[in-house]
């Protein structure tokens, strides 16, 4: 997404299977299998709820219009990012029928595919394997996940499809191009090259990211530390973020990237590095698409002509990996239009509407929406390439939340003093098992 935000309000597994339970028996009688056909479908009425965010402004303005043309008629409700979890997670365990599709922040997905509230998108007719889909993004909308480990309770069941991908998100690098001959291929180069222009007198520092304790920290460090070849658990859920690959990055992070950031990056958010960026202080970020959009936009960014995108940076000989937080579209079990909710998700990811997706500037879910020959910004076909070169979304497990808040607090301590990344981890992986523990996943 635009602006990744933490999950406000973490909720338990046990909660969930709990309201599992008192779901099936409210809403398990309304499925989509054999509810979809066209004739269901006359009127189209459609109430999508969303979170207020810049990245749905494009499709409120462009595609919202095209979908009425189509003869959908769209309700679209929006409310404050830090109220819409819980209020759509009331909605869908007590059967309520608010609304037809939630547009959801994707580390939500655990949550709602745990309590088994939402559609089996698959037996709606959406085909989750066609090759057409952008296989990163179409991952996250399954549950249990199609790969990696899964949460007690579901470890033989079969995934199904619960969302569907909306708008693609993901980091890429912005840098400078009169201090960069070419995007950094290492965190190396990125600092060493920084560093020159730095020197050079063309920017302030080398680099800037997120400093601020939590989820926002988390998010800048991610990409250093699967690029460094982290991983966050082993197939039991076991924490492996302390590993040796885990613990040098970390210390690169607090500590060779501190240095060559501004002053105060401690408390830097997406708003203080964006503006950082934009405003030519800097010389590099690896940052999501809502303040990368707005790199060549005059009206915006001090330095339009000077800005360009690549991949997120390799080291070790290892991958560059990027974080992906997408809008993920998700369907109630007492949606009162379901039908018709299906209907507009099949139009909305149709190989036509994704290229005018492209062309509105947003980044679209399909391969089909990448070939359009007019993208709306020079982002799109380098996100393409980083979906395709390495990019992966947050653990999936409802607990994430609380697991990056507890690493992300940590984290941040070692970054105010500018050293000990790896005590940091340790310490992490002490509370992330006590906390695991506690939820029963040992």
């Amino acid at each position: 997404m635009t602006t990744d935000k933490s999950l406000l309000h973490n909720v338990s597994r046990r909660a969930l299977l709990q309201g599992a339970a008192s779901v099936a028996i409210g809403a398990g009688a309304v499925s989509v299998g054999g509810l979809f056909s066209p004739a269901e479908a006359e009127g189209k009425k459609l109430i999508i709820g969303a979170f207020a965010d810049g990245g749905l402004t494009p499709f409120k303005e462009k595609i919202i219009p095209l979908a009425k043309t189509a003869g959908f008629d769209i309700q679209f409700l929006e409310d404050e990012y830090g109220v819409t979890l819980e209020k759509w997670f009331a909605d869908a365990r007590n059967s309520a029928g608010q609304y037809d599709l939630y547009l959801l922040d994707d580390p939500w997905v655990p949550q709602f595919g745990a309590a088994d509230v939402l559609e089996d998108l698959g037996a709606g007719g959406i085909d989750g394997g066609n090759s057409d889909w952008v296989g990163p993004l179409m991952d996250m909308g399954f549950w249990p996940p199609r790969e990696g480990p899964r949460v007690k309770g579901f470890e033989s069941a079969k995934p199904k499809l619960v969302c569907v991908p909306f708008i693609g998100d993901l980091q890429t690098t912005t840098y400078r191009t009169d201090v960069y001959a070419e995007a950094p291929k290492t965190w190396d180069e990125m600092i060493s090259v920084g560093q020159q222009g730095v020197k050079a007198g063309k920017i302030k520092s080398a680099v800037v990211f997120r400093g601020v304790a939590g989820n926002s920290i988390m998010n800048s460090w991610f990409p250093v530390f699967r690029s460094w070849g982290g991983k966050f658990f082993d197939d039991k859920w076991k924490p492996t973020f302390n590993s040796p690959e885990g613990k040098e990055s970390a210390e690169f992070f607090v500590g060779t990237m501190k240095k060559n950031a501004p002053e105060g990056v401690v408390e830097y958010d997406s708003d203080q590095e964006g503006a950082a960026i934009l405003g030519g202080e800097v010389g590099a970020i690896v940052q999501y698409s809502g303040n990368a959009l707005k790199a060549n936009d005059p009206a915006q960014s001090k330095v339009p002509d000077k800005l360009a995108f690549g991949l997120v940076p390799k080291e070790k000989g290892k991958a560059g990996i990027a974080q992906i937080g997408i809008f993920i579209a998700g369907v109630p079990k007492s949606a009162p239009n379901k039908a018709n909710a299906i209907a507009f998700l099949k139009w909305y990811t149709s190989a036509e509407i994704q290229m005018k997706v492209a062309e509105s500037g947003m980044i679209p879910v399909t391969r089909s929406g990448f070939a359009t020959p007019k993208p709306g910004n020079a982002l799109i076909p380098v996100a393409l390439k980083q979906l395709d070169a390495g990019a992966e979304p947050r653990p999936r497990m409802p607990e994430w939340a609380k697991v990056e808040e507890l690493i992300g607090i940590e984290l941040n301590k070692a970054l105010q003093k500018g050293s000990g990344g790896g005590d940091a981890l340790d310490s992490a992986a002490k509370l992330v098992t006590s906390y695991l523990t506690q939820a029963g996943y040992y």
